[in-house]
């Protein structure tokens, strides 16, 4: 397990990284205003894809050990391709997206879904390392096809991201391709009865599953739209850099998650994946507190220097979001046991205490205190969303709260499970 957490920490850490040089090329050169357009274009992107995965994404990694392939891929195209339809006559019935981009952000919406569904299986089958590469790639093109339209062809606009982002995608749709005829079995249409059990399925964990992250990602961007709509897209462009950033610390929390859900998923034993959680869960504690403070700790100068003039503020958005970002930890290594066990509705329940805090700080902190009140706003429902699965937690593990701390033992016990070993 060491191995495979490592491998998708790095490849996370290296897709990080891209992801980082990618923000400052659209900053330096779109500057504020063009990373909003960016920023957004992305949130709505991730929105969609949110929806695509009712009938997709972690339900499939619980479902793989326990239905063939063949018979949840194709329920799950079909899905994708109907609701991305769907968004595409939404967006144009509203005026979160600009009109010349919508087809765009919905056939990218797709693409990017049908390889989110392919990784899915190869998750499910604990082919972390491919699941990680394939995930790598679209950073990595992106980064060189930016340079190249930026650097070399003189193409300075939003337009160049979009191209950027048809090429990275289809790629990683490509080589996603490749290795799930590699390790899954031969493609066969099934009957009728054996589709109905799986769109099911799918739909009663996807559904559950994806409730929670429809929550989470409400709670998450939907200040970009509170901040275009009270300020400007400046503003967006300023406060999404932060949230970018600061929310880079999570890739620790996430290469657990991915390592951890996988094992729960295909594991029967309760105790074990209940002591493994909460091993994991203080060890990404430790971790993500030591980059935080290093974040919080920069000066505005530093990201004026690192995006450009008019970025100033964005070491005030990650100091209002480190609490949080430190909280929701929890949320997401505890979250994945529920998810690992079938309980989605923990999530679902935990992230919806979330988002109704988000929704009344928003309208009581944007207004008065911009991008340093939406960072406020966020903070606390993390925490509360955090608290809410904790407290589920306690109940399922019957684990005091009082005695959920570490130990020095305790700590020394997390350390010596992650070990490097020779």
């Amino acid at each position: 397990m060491l191995n495979k957490i490592l491998n998708t920490f790095g490849t996370r850490l290296l897709s990080a990284m891209l992801n980082l040089l990618i923000t400052i090329l659209i900053s330096q050169f779109l500057g504020p205003e063009g990373k909003g357009e960016q920023g957004i274009i992305i949130a709505t992107i991730a929105y969609i894809l949110v929806f695509v995965n009712l009938m997709g994404g972690s339900a499939i990694v619980y479902l793989v050990p326990r239905f063939p392939v063949s018979v949840i891929i194709l329920p799950a195209y079909l899905w994708t391709v109907l609701t991305s339809i769907l968004f595409y006559g939404f967006l144009q019935l509203s005026t979160l997206v600009s009109e010349g981009m919508i087809i765009h952000v919905c056939i990218l919406s797709a693409i990017s879904a049908f390889t989110t569904i392919n990784s899915s299986v190869l998750i499910g089958k604990e082919k972390i390392a491919i699941s990680n590469l394939v995930n790598f790639i679209q950073p990595l093109i992106i980064t060189l096809l930016l340079i190249v339209f930026f650097f070399y062809l003189g193409k300075n606009t939003i337009e160049s991201y979009i191209i950027s982002l048809y090429i990275s995608f289809s790629a990683g749709f490509i080589v996603s391709l490749i290795y799930l005829k590699r390790f899954t079995d031969k493609f066969e249409l099934a009957d009728i009865s054996s589709y109905k059990t799986i769109i099911s399925n799918l739909f009663r964990y996807g559904l559950l599953n994806q409730l929670a992250h429809i929550f989470q990602l409400l709670s998450f961007r939907m200040s970009y739209y509170w901040l275009e709509q009270t300020y400007s897209s400046a503003e967006v462009g300023i406060y999404s850099n932060g949230t970018s950033l600061v929310e880079s610390i999570w890739l620790i929390s996430r290469s657990i998650c991915l390592v951890q859900y996988a094992r729960i998923a295909n594991s029967a034993d309760l105790e074990y994946s209940q002591k493994l959680t909460l091993q994991l869960n203080w060890a990404s504690l430790i971790i993500s507190f030591i980059g935080l403070l290093f974040m919080v700790i920069l000066p505005s100068r530093f990201f004026i220097f690192l995006y450009g003039e008019g970025f100033g503020e964005v070491s005030s958005v990650i100091r209002a979001l480190a609490p949080g970002v430190l909280f929701f930890n929890t949320a997401l290594i505890i979250g994945h046991y529920f998810s690992g066990i079938g309980k989605y509705y923990v999530n679902t329940i935990s992230s919806f205490a979330g988002l109704l805090f988000a929704v009344l700080f928003f309208r009581l902190l944007i207004p008065v205190y911009g991008i340093t009140g939406a960072g406020w706003a966020t903070t606390i429902s993390h925490l509360i969303t955090s608290l809410t699965v904790v407290w589920f937690f306690s109940r399922e593990s019957k684990i005091k709260l009082k005695n959920s701390f570490p130990s020095m033992t305790d700590i020394k016990l997390i350390f010596s499970t992650l070990r490097v070993k020779k």
